[in-house]
């Protein structure tokens, strides 16, 4: 039974491979695609290396599945990319690099509504492009990416059992659940299950109010950023468990900690009344590069794993040395391992005249992490010259 997550090497982004089922032929799970420079940098070259494994000159590789969690340009931009090389390659009748079964991703209009989206486009088209918080690429993309995958006859969240009154079928679990796709395997079936933790049918409420309240002041070029981490683009990130053969890996793009703890006690992996209920995974992809905004003490308490992984690059001050010290203090003297998609001592490969906060924040956690006791935590750097950081977690 093969279950492997790849964290490619995506910038300040995320770019996730899940590989399962048969080591010879293996199904495979894009999740996010970095900003658009990942495709050429990691994404593109990774799925042709997958592709002559198998054996595909012509063919192309096929995909399972391709989640796009939420529309920043860190997660969407590389996928958008990979999309349009798709329509590029029908229109002149090249090969294809890969098929996409199915495709997740919550659009713009879909959670807004279509009687709002005439009003919301007039004011996005009357802003920069890319904002602070690249709130209006975002939504474009967002856009963009929807209606490519349709025109290529891409499902649409076409798994997802939509409530009843849904006019869309939305990536997202009811208030009072979760939402599960797959059937729940035992120990020695490799079937893989994937259990939606998060946004919740409120998240996006709340995301539809925001928008409503924002566009009618002027400030929606402005909805994605505050202290905390109250991103609404964020907040309606998908969070999913994947499970397969008794092992499970924590996916939580942005989202943030109670949201995250929310869906856990909605799933029944904790309980509601105990705050000493914990939690063990066997990876956990922290939320939001690591971003001290998105994790709390105590969901780094509740929820354990034996691997943790951050994909960033410094950018934003990510990862925050503040999450470093609560993950510390949560384990204890327990050892777990650190994956970090930059290589040790990345700082050296930067200019301190271009890119001196970078710098800085990579060489205070280079520095940190030397001065921590052996195995607390064992660290796992992408190496320089790949294309990202493999973690086999199955047979």
């Amino acid at each position: 039974m093969l279950f492997t997550i790849e964290a490619l090497d995506a910038s300040e982004g995320d770019c996730l491979l899940l590989l399962h089922g048969d080591p010879d032929a293996p199904s495979i799970i894009v999740i996010d695609g970095g900003p658009a420079r990942t495709l050429a940098r990691s994404l593109r070259p990774r799925l042709r290396e997958l592709a002559a494994a198998r054996g595909l000159v012509r063919e192309p590789l096929p995909l399972e599945l391709v989640v796009l969690t939420h529309i920043d340009d860190d997660h969407i931009a590389g996928l958008l990319g990979l999309i349009d090389a798709l329509a590029e390659a029908r229109e002149t009748n090249q090969p294809a690099l890969v098929t996409i079964a199915e495709l997740w991703h919550n659009a713009f209009d879909d959670v807004v509504g279509d009687d709002q989206v005439a009003d919301a486009l007039a004011l996005l088209e009357s802003l920069p492009l890319v904002d602070e918080h690249g709130t209006v690429a975002g939504t474009r993309q967002g856009r963009l990416l929807r209606d490519t995958a349709r025109k290529l006859g891409i499902p649409v969240n076409a798994s997802i059992k939509p409530e009843a009154d849904d006019r869309v079928r939305l990536v997202a679990r009811p208030d009072d659940g979760v939402t599960v796709v797959g059937d729940e395997a035992d120990e020695d079936d490799d079937a893989l299950r994937l259990v939606v933790l998060g946004p919740s049918r409120g998240q996006l409420d709340d995301y539809q109010r925001r928008w409503d309240r924002d566009i009618k002041t002027g400030r929606a070029g402005v909805i994605a950023g505050t202290s905390l981490d109250t991103s609404e683009f964020n907040l309606a990130s998908i969070m999913l468990m994947a499970e397969c053969g008794g092992t499970r890996a924590l996916l939580t793009g942005d989202g943030r900690a109670d949201h995250l703890l929310a869906g856990l006690i909605a799933g029944g992996y904790l309980s509601a009344d105990d705050d000493d209920d914990t939690f063990h995974v066997d990876l956990f992809k922290l939320p939001h590069h690591g971003s001290c905004r998105n994790v709390t003490p105590e969901v780094l308490r509740r929820i354990t794993a034996d691997i943790y992984v951050i994909s960033a690059n410094g950018k934003h001050q990510n990862p925050d040395l503040e999450t470093l010290n609560m993950l510390a203090e949560a384990r204890g003297d327990e050892p777990y391992t650190l994956v970090l998609t930059f290589p040790e001592a990345a700082y050296e490969d930067l200019d301190p005249n271009t890119d001196g906060e970078r710098r800085e924040v990579l060489e205070a956690i280079d520095a940190w992490l030397r001065e921590r006791p052996e195995g607390h935590p064992t660290v796992i750097y992408r190496e320089r010259d790949d294309l990202g950081v493999k973690i086999v977690l199955g047979d």
